[in-house]
């Protein structure tokens, strides 16, 4: 057909767009997504997996430098304990106590804060109640208290220890109470700790000389 020109004339309602999509290309898109998320579901669950048995790991590696730092400059023994809930990190209170120490020199921290309380309103009345006995008390159990990093391992992990001169792993869900020492000279026990999850797993060795990673192995799924 020509028009009133003489040049041919276009229908342009006949030309298909370039921007339409035919039902076959669609599904093709839609099947290529389908697949690219079933690959990277399992690769997202496997990178959360080695995120949370890692955790622990790195939150112990780094308790534990600092730690032997504090030893060594303060020339006094520091230790982390380790029980079923996790593990805590302060100065060395008493050799053989348990997790209760803690709560104990809370609770006189604060019967010696209410006692300083009440020694500052008898000041005010014009009465002196101090006591250098108290003074020095509160003084010793406030060093101790100064420094405290705890550290909640997640119930649904599994950790393990191994000091030196044991055969076997100790699972600490099942109530152990274990101390890991630092001594001024920043020496520690040498030590292993074994964190698993669902298909994750890690396995460190610390060295007695410089509570460093001496080795490492892992498997993630």
């Amino acid at each position: 057909m020509t028009s009133a020109t003489g040049r041919p004339s276009v229908r342009h309602s006949s030309l298909r767009s370039s921007s339409a999509f035919t039902l076959v290309e669609l599904v093709i898109a839609i099947s290529v997504l389908v697949i690219l998320s079933g690959l990277a579901i399992p690769a997202i669950d496997s990178a959360q997996r080695e995120k949370m048995a890692r955790e622990p790991i790195d939150a112990l590696y780094t308790m534990a430098r600092e730690v032997r730092v504090r030893a060594m400059q303060e020339r006094r023994p520091y230790q982390i304990v380790f029980d079923g809930e996790g593990f805590q990190a302060s100065r060395m209170f008493q050799p053989y106590g348990g997790r209760e120490e803690f709560e104990e020199k809370r609770q006189e921290l604060e019967q010696l804060e209410q006692r300083d309380a009440m020694i500052e309103a008898s000041r005010a009345r014009g009465i002196d109640l101090s006591n250098q006995e108290v003074d020095r008390r509160r003084e010793e159990v406030e060093q101790g208290l100064r420094y405290f990093r705890e550290y909640k391992v997640d119930p649904e992990l599994t950790c393990d220890l191994r000091f030196w001169d044991e055969t076997q792993w100790i699972n600490l869900s099942g109530g152990e109470f274990r101390r890991w020492i630092f001594q001024p000279s920043g020496m520690c026990e040498p030590l292993r700790v074994r964190i698993q999850a669902e298909r994750a797993y890690f396995e460190i060795e610390f060295h007695p000389l410089t509570a460093d990673i001496a080795s490492e192995s892992s498997w993630v799924e």
